[in-house]
């Protein structure tokens, strides 16, 4: 992003040190968002609009701190915040942490302060919900589906697994583990067949039985109380709840026939 496309929020109540703020930023490029001068306001400015980035002089006017307006924002937000402050004592900086802020400039600060926090700061937000979007990914079921372009990626006890839907036969699993049937090829995963089968389009991809999800498209045969898959020849029992699957199957597999 350019500079002039980064939103700052201003929240400061000594009014000539927020009007040299104001003309710093916009010396430096960046656009000023609001200028608020108490922790509420600045809530509420954030509910309206969000930021890419908040100075907040700590010691604000009224009932709320800048500290505690920070650490009510960064619960609901994903939000870098770099606190203003004429106190450097240990308590004070100590206080300040519990907001987890991404700067701490002491006034009176200098433009070239006051850029290089901003910029170090948004550089290290941007690369921390990077790394936040990066783990979630790689730590529980991925996922992502698209099924514009006809594929999911998941997250398979190997890696990452990024599977064309029309190649999928059937999936198999339970509460625990599920396997995706390609047709030269199985993927594993430690996630549930429930969890597994929200990212198959409910069209094409029928659950016949406790343990089966079938692709309705590679259906070779539909035999009471029985489907055999094309191919792969695997003879899947339907059970006995879902036996008026059977008499759709056919029918959703010429539909299928019929789109492509």
């Amino acid at each position: 992003m350019r500079k002039q496309d980064y939103k700052i929020l201003v929240v400061e109540d000594e009014v000539l040190v927020a009007t040299d703020i104001e003309e710093s930023l916009e010396h430096l490029g960046y656009e000023i968002l609001d200028a608020v001068v108490t922790g509420p306001e600045a809530i509420a400015s954030v509910e309206k609009e969000l930021p890419n980035l908040i100075l907040m002089d700590i010691n604000l006017k009224g009932d709320m701190t800048g500290i505690e307006a920070a650490t009510h924002i960064s619960k609901n937000h994903n939000v870098p915040i770099i606190y203003l402050t004429a106190n450097a004592d240990i308590s004070t900086i100590n206080e300040a942490k519990v907001a987890l802020p991404y700067g701490y400039i002491i006034k009176p600060f200098t433009d070239k302060d006051l850029q290089t926090n901003i910029e170090i700061a948004l550089f290290k937000f941007e690369n921390d919900m990077k790394l936040k979007m990066e783990s979630e990914q790689f730590n529980t079921f991925f996922d992502l589906k698209d099924h514009e372009k006809n594929q999911v990626i998941i997250h398979g006890v190997k890696g990452l697994e990024k599977i064309n839907i029309e190649q999928v036969y059937f999936i198999e699993g339970n509460e625990k583990e599920t396997t995706i049937h390609l047709f030269d090829e199985e993927i594993a995963t430690n996630k549930s067949l429930e969890d597994i089968i929200k990212f198959f389009p409910g069209k094409k991809f029928i659950q016949v039985s406790t343990n089966y999800v079938i692709n309705a498209a590679k259906v070779f045969v539909v035999k009471h109380p029985e489907v055999i898959i094309a191919d792969k020849m695997t003879v899947i029992t339907v059970d006995a709840d879902k036996k008026s699957l059977l008499d759709n199957i056919i029918g959703e597999l010429e539909e299928i026939i019929d789109e492509d």
